[in-house]
């Protein structure tokens, strides 16, 4: 999965035509009660996953999702790593110890509820066996999982780099830090995250798009915006010289652990020190609690935040995981990582390299390659990328038996995505037996961290990708779509035979009008449709559905 995932699923979007019921210009907008009634339902919801109870319990036979049958372990902050961790009251502290304890199908892993871990990722021991239950123990908040190593809401951890007399103020972090894909002021503020090219030696100015270089060399004090930041990574030159590597991290030869590089953080704040403006400050770094799992593998009542890596499925090493359950989590703040540059470009370059410019970044919330996936009742919210996304490669087997059910995703650039990356239709390659329904997608590109106006105009709340994404009953039904800076809904491309696969659904939109950004010589416009009960019925097959 690793490899395959570093094509990035949104700008690749923008390479393909767009055709399908989106939002220009709709007369009959979202009225405010309307409105207001799905934002209630939409809390009401959230209320629910954030306070749901852990209902694994020990049983004879394992069941995902509802049982585990061998040994429980338990991990809290208040926990000790010399412990047996084998009851709450002789929990582990880390997840250290698991790197010696060989795990058996059944056994199940408990993290105490209220504790937080930082920078963590799970060791293979956890995510290469097959059959174990991660959940939650105690009382309050789920166990948190942050990517971002510490919380800077500190002053002494932002000195003042520069001031000019205009009022322009940028701060320095206190120490070297990792590719951040963004920060987040107060669990509700983005702070966009500046890009530059790295040439090997130094970073240059792109233009507003990022596809073009200017000529200039990039200065955080000329070109960094009040409220922007840029993490200056001095990357080695060979990390130049393939695309397909992640620029940020390299492999200890000998111990074989990861290696982070890092640089100065610049944050533009203009309104003064930002460890004093802000309670809370979090970074989004590359570290990745689940890149990658095992088969019939549970996770349930987690909160996974502060990731520019996407948490998926992935592969166990041979083929993809299939057969697992995720459930009651809360997936937020996720995604964003610069991951690769176009090199040898020059002045003036316009080649298209994988995220449509001379970088590549991605990363979204969760992400599932494999079959017989149950992905419930989770609360995903604010990613770079996709909220929940079922994808299929070339050389894959056929996706089937895949449920996607009763989550609520808020502010992701596309909600749910369903993309077989085929480059042909291949009638033995295919969705089958896939049921999307009773989600509540909402707000999708709003207060997202892309950098750029054009890319929210390909901000969607329902996305069918590949050439056409064929499929074998593929279901998706009953859902709330609601609010998208783009097109509401996005099919690249259409087909009558795949695209009829809508019933039942509420489809609700601002009144706006959609920019259209020619690519590569083709213009989109043309391509997409008013939201219309005609449309919906014409494009969608969704005779049963309510335009709003």
């Amino acid at each position: 999965m690793n490899l395959k995932r570093l094509i990035s699923v949104f700008l690749c979007s923008v390479m393909m035509l767009c055709l399908l019921p989106g939002c220009a210009k709709v007369s009959d907008s979202v009225s405010d009660e309307k409105m207001a009634t799905i934002r209630n339902t939409a809390e009401e919801r959230k209320q629910s996953i954030l306070d749901s109870p852990t209902a694994i319990v020990k049983a004879d036979k394992y069941v995902m999702g509802e049982s585990y049958s061998g040994t429980a372990y338990y991990v809290s902050n208040n926990g000790n790593d010399r412990n047996d961790g084998r009851s709450p009251e002789k929990a582990f502290a880390t997840l250290e110890p698991f790197q010696e304890i060989e795990l058996k199908y059944g056994d199940a892993i408990f993290f105490e509820r209220g504790s937080i871990w930082r920078a963590v990722e799970l060791p293979w021991n956890i995510l290469g066996t097959q059959g174990i239950t991660l959940s939650a123990y105690g009382e309050g908040a789920k166990p948190a999982f942050y990517g971002s190593e510490e919380n800077g809401a500190d002053t002494e951890k932002w000195e003042l780099y520069y001031s000019d007399e205009s009022g322009k103020k940028i701060w320095k972090f206190y120490r070297e830090i990792t590719e951040v894909a963004t920060i987040v002021l107060n669990e509700e503020k983005v702070v966009y995250r500046d890009v530059a090219y790295w040439n090997g030696n130094q970073y240059l100015q792109l233009n507003d798009a990022h596809q073009q270089l200017t000529g200039e060399d990039y200065d955080v004090t000329k070109f960094l915006s009040d409220q922007w930041c840029f993490p200056a990574i001095q990357y080695p030159d060979k990390s130049t010289e393939n695309l397909g590597e992640r620029l940020f991290r390299s492999w200890d030869g000998q111990t074989g652990e990861a290696v982070f590089y890092k640089g100065p953080l610049y944050f533009r704040c203009d309104a003064g020190n930002p460890g004093e403006l802000y309670s809370d400050i979090e970074f989004i770094e590359p570290f990745a609690f689940c890149d990658g799992m095992s088969d019939y593998q549970t996770f349930d009542n987690l909160c996974i935040k502060y990731s520019s890596m996407t948490f998926c499925s992935g592969f166990d090493g041979i083929k993809e995981a299939c057969n697992g359950v995720v459930q009651n989590c809360e997936v937020g703040w996720m995604g964003g990582n610069v991951f690769s540059y176009a090199t040898g470009a020059e002045e003036g370059d316009t080649r298209i390299q994988l995220n449509a410019g001379l970088f590549g970044r991605n990363g979204g919330a969760m992400t599932f390659a494999g079959s017989n996936y149950t992905i419930r009742n989770n609360y995903v919210h604010d990613s770079f990328q996709e909220g929940i996304a079922l994808e299929t490669f070339d050389g894959c087997e056929t996706m089937s038996n895949n449920i996607v059910s009763g989550n609520l995703i808020e502010r992701t650039t596309q909600g749910i995505l369903l993309c077989n990356w085929d480059k042909e239709v291949d009638e033995n390659h295919i969705f089958k037996d896939i049921l999307v329904e009773d989600n509540i997608v909402l707000d999708s590109g709003i207060n997202n961290f892309l950098g750029t106006d054009w890319e929210n105009e390909y901000c969607n709340a329902m996305v069918l990708q590949g050439g056409p994404c064929a499929q074998e009953n593929l279901m998706i039904q009953n859902n709330i779509f609601a609010v998208a800076t783009g097109a509401l809904v996005h099919i690249s491309e259409y087909s009558e035979k795949y695209s009829h696969v809508f019933e039942g659904n509420t489809y609700a939109q601002i009144d706006a009008e959609l920019h259209y950004i020619p690519f590569n010589g083709i213009g989109l416009k043309d391509d997409y449709m008013l939201l219309t009960d005609e449309n919906v019925i014409t494009y969608l097959g969704d005779e049963t559905g309510t335009v709003n």
